[in-house]
């Protein structure tokens, strides 16, 4: 792909929205989700302009992700949400990182790989997620077997909401009130670690009960809410601008296919615009004939199937030529298109989009450390 197509990451927009969020949640601590790549906006760039911005704390998914991190220089503590197994815990004690906890078996490992340095500890909770958390039903001596441990000390306690982004709050709350209940045994028995944190990026706008000592945000800090459904409590502005330009223009007659399959035929005689941007750079397929464009801002459809190298826009008889600058979701001065909308036209949402921009769309960062 030309170097004309890519991702401007703006990290001065991601300042502006984690100081925003800091403003809402305080006094909690704020632990940056960077997993997935920062989303897609480039993990190392982002946490560093973090790190500088005073965030001391942050969290990614993979035992990778967090050697990706230390391995560009970041010293701070990284919580890592899924399990570590035992070739990978050594590693991780020594690097300092801290290692979720989803049973007696996690425990069991870390004393296991022997380590004189202990292992800072977070027990992930299942509080109606269904997907990952210690049960306390199947497991009610965790915690003694926990404290006993002379290998693990006990930092944080966590869980995860899955339907914070609902305007129906009925179940977050469910969740809430067990992650509570949970707290208050532990309290009772004089058990509880310094950082306990729940609320994620829509508990962050819908559930100020939820926020506790930290709170992990991570659509939000990228400028988009989570869903249509969410309040509108925290003003953001988008990081990620995906730009292309255009690459060739063909004048097509009426009654003319575009792209494979022919999914779609021209009514009259148009201008078809060529961009060199498809599917292998991120833009789903299932944008065909439903997605549009900014250039010299105003919008315009995408017709035909988007293929893996191309897409195709009908600009009608407006004076566009090859070279003209193309969004394809963000902010310009000339206008924006929001990702939240062009993932809600397709039936998906904003972190698919921006997790799913590829590495060969290059990005550009505005307000890098």
């Amino acid at each position: 792909m030309s170097t004309k197509t890519f991702a401007e990451i703006n990290l001065n927009n991601l300042v502006h929205n984690i100081n925003a969020i800091k403003e809402k949640v305080a006094p909690s601590e704020i632990i940056p989700v960077v997993k997935a790549n920062a989303y897609g906006h480039g993990a190392v760039a982002v946490t560093n302009r973090l790190v500088k911005e005073g965030f001391t704390r942050f969290a990614v998914a993979q035992f990778q992700e967090a050697m990706e991190l230390r391995d560009s220089g970041i010293s701070h503590p990284i919580l890592i949400f899924g399990r570590l197994f035992p070739d990978e815990i050594s590693e991780a004690i020594k690097a300092g990182f801290r290692i979720s906890l989803f049973g007696i078996e996690d425990i069991r490992w870390i004393e296991k790989a022997g380590q004189e340095q202990p292992a800072n500890v977070h027990v992930n909770v299942e509080t109606g997620m269904g997907r990952i958390g210690v049960l306390f039903d199947r497991e009610p001596d965790f915690f003694d077997v926990l404290l006993a441990s002379k290998h693990c000390v006990w930092e944080g306690l966590y869980s995860h909401f899955s339907t914070s982004d609902e305007t129906d709050k009925m179940y977050a709350n469910l969740q809430l009130s067990r992650f509570q209940d949970i707290l208050s045994r532990l309290k009772e028995k004089g058990k509880t670690p310094a950082i306990i944190h729940m609320a994620n990026s829509g508990a962050v706008l819908d559930l100020p009960e939820s926020t506790f000592d930290a709170v992990r945000p991570g659509i939000l800090l990228y400028g988009h809410y989570p869903s249509s459904e969410t309040s509108r409590s925290i003003k953001i502005r988008q990081v990620m601008t995906l730009k292309t330009f255009v690459a060739h223009i063909r004048k097509i007659p009426a009654n003319f296919p575009v792209s494979y399959g022919r999914k779609w035929t021209a009514e009259k005689p148009t201008t078809i615009a060529v961009l060199p941007i498809g599917y292998a750079d991120g833009i789903q397929r299932s944008l065909t004939n439903i997605g549009k464009v900014l250039i010299k801002g105003k919008r315009y459809p995408l017709v035909g199937r988007v293929t893996m190298d191309h897409i195709m826009i009908d600009v009608g008889d407006d004076p566009i030529n090859p070279g003209d600058p193309v969004v394809i979701w963000g902010e310009e001065p000339q206008g924006v298109i929001q990702a939240l909308d062009v993932a809600q036209s397709i039936g998906t949402i904003p972190y698919e989009l921006t997790c799913g921009v590829s590495s060969r769309i290059k990005r550009i960062y505005v307000g890098k450390a």
